[in-house]
């Protein structure tokens, strides 16, 4: 019998191109921005062990990580590989790319104080993120890149329940055709990667006003 367990080749990328995060506990996992950065190594098939080569960490750090991950279903469990009496596992990412559906956050008006801290671990790690790769593009002397190549803008509206839905139905369509721009029979690893990250969000609720009342 082999040593090395018979399972079918493994694509260089994630066949399925984009999954939607549904549960809530799906979405608390990636409350800590290590996750996400293993969970973007694991694009690509790769061990633990490699992962934190790359990401300058000692692979004991990464092992409960890569185990939450797994455990939610973002990152599965590839093939085994016997290395010197060591059993190797190999993990690849679930899809190309995730996002939330805010469905999820219905039920966190019924939902323990933990439950809402978890939540905001989540925003501030998106955020944060983001913010910090824009910091590392400007202080590498990269900032013309924004200009030529991304977008950074800031936009607050008021408009009526009819409009908020069909610029959230805009929105979804953008994600969709941006996650549909891989060729499902090009496995290759992009030369170049770039990052969407959208906060689309009411900032007030006003009742409307009742006849008679001032404006």
């Amino acid at each position: 019998m082999s040593e090395e367990s018979e399972v079918p080749p493994t694509p260089k990328l994630p066949t399925r191109e984009v999954m939607v995060l549904t549960e809530l506990e799906q979405i608390k996992v990636l409350a800590d921005p290590l996750r996400i950065r293993i969970l973007e190594e694991l694009c690509e098939e790769r061990t633990t062990k490699q992962v934190a080569e790359r990401l300058g960490e000692k692979p004991t750090k990464l092992y409960h990580h890569v185990e939450a991950l797994d455990r939610v279903g973002l990152i599965s469990l590839t093939r085994t590989k016997q290395n010197r009496g060591t059993l190797e596992k190999y993990y690849q990412a679930v899809a190309r790319s995730f996002r939330a559906d805010t469905r999820a956050f219905s039920a966190l008006s019924e939902t323990p104080d933990e439950e809402k801290d978890a939540l905001r671990h989540v925003v501030e790690t998106i955020l944060s993120s983001t913010s910090a790769e824009l910091m590392s593009l400007i202080e590498s002397g990269q900032a013309d890149r924004l200009e030529g190549e991304g977008l950074l803008t800031f936009v607050e509206i008021g408009v009526d329940e009819e409009h908020v839905r069909e610029l959230r139905k805009r929105l979804e369509d953008i994600i969709a055709w941006l996650t549909s721009l891989a060729d499902d029979d090009d496995d290759s690893i992009p030369e170049q990667r770039h990052r969407l990250t959208i906060a689309y969000y009411p900032i007030e609720s006003r009742e409307p006003a009742a006849p008679g009342d001032p404006a």
